[in-house]
C-alpha cells in the first residue's frame, strides 16, 4: 500500500471552525481547545515555523467555517495548519482519501474516504461502486479496501490504496 500523503488542499480544515473551540487563550500562540464533537479537550501551540503565518488573521476571519488555525502556506502551495504538532486527536486520524481510483488513461476519475464513500462525477464508476462495492462485506477498512481494489481493477480502473498509518 503506498503512504498518504496530504495535498494540503485544506478542505478537512474548512468546517472545522464551528467544531474546535478556544476555550481559553494561554498567550498569541498556546490554547486550550475543546473538539466539540467528542469533548476533548487539548492544549493547542502554534508551531515556530508557521507563528508569522498564523498571526495573519484576515482570510481565516473571512471564512467563519474554518479551524482558527488553518493558514494559507507562505510558500502558497496549499494550506497549513499553524498547530499540526498538538492538534486535536481527530485531525491526527482524519483520513480524508483512502483510495484513489483512476481510469484506463491515467485520470483520476474519483476517491474514496476514510467512511468508504464514493466521490466522483464518473457516472459509470458510481455505478460499480453502488452494484458491487457498496455491498462487500468485509470486516475491517484494510480488508474491504482490498476487496474494492480488486471489484474495481476487474472492472478495467486502476487505483492507489492508502496505509491507514
Amino acid at each position: 500500500m503506498a503512504v498518504f500523503e496530504c495535498s494540503r488542499c485544506g478542505l478537512c480544515c474548512m468546517n472545522f471552525g464551528e467544531l474546535i473551540r478556544i476555550e481559553r487563550e494561554l498567550s498569541d500562540i498556546e490554547f486550550y481547545c475543546r473538539f466539540l464533537i467528542t469533548n476533548e479537550l487539548f492544549r493547542a501551540r502554534v508551531m515556530p515555523g508557521w507563528r508569522e503565518a498564523f498571526a495573519d488573521t484576515a482570510e481565516v476571519d473571512a471564512h467563519p467555517a474554518w479551524c482558527r488555525f488553518l493558514r494559507r502556506s507562505p510558500d502558497g502551495r496549499g494550506y497549513i495548519c499553524t498547530i499540526h504538532e498538538t492538534n486535536a486527536s481527530i485531525c491526527r486520524d482524519f483520513r480524508c482519501c483512502v483510495m484513489r481510483i483512476y481510469d484506463r488513461s491515467g485520470t483520476q476519475v474519483g476517491k474514496v474516504g476514510g467512511n468508504r464513500s464514493l466521490n466522483t462525477e464518473n457516472e459509470e464508476l458510481k455505478a460499480i461502486f453502488r452494484e458491487k462495492v457498496m455491498g462487500l462485506q468485509a470486516g475491517t477498512l484494510k480488508e474491504w479496501l482490498a476487496a474494492a481494489a480488486s471489484v474495481l481493477t476487474s472492472a478495467g480502473y486502476r487505483v492507489v490504496v492508502y496505509d491507514e498509518g
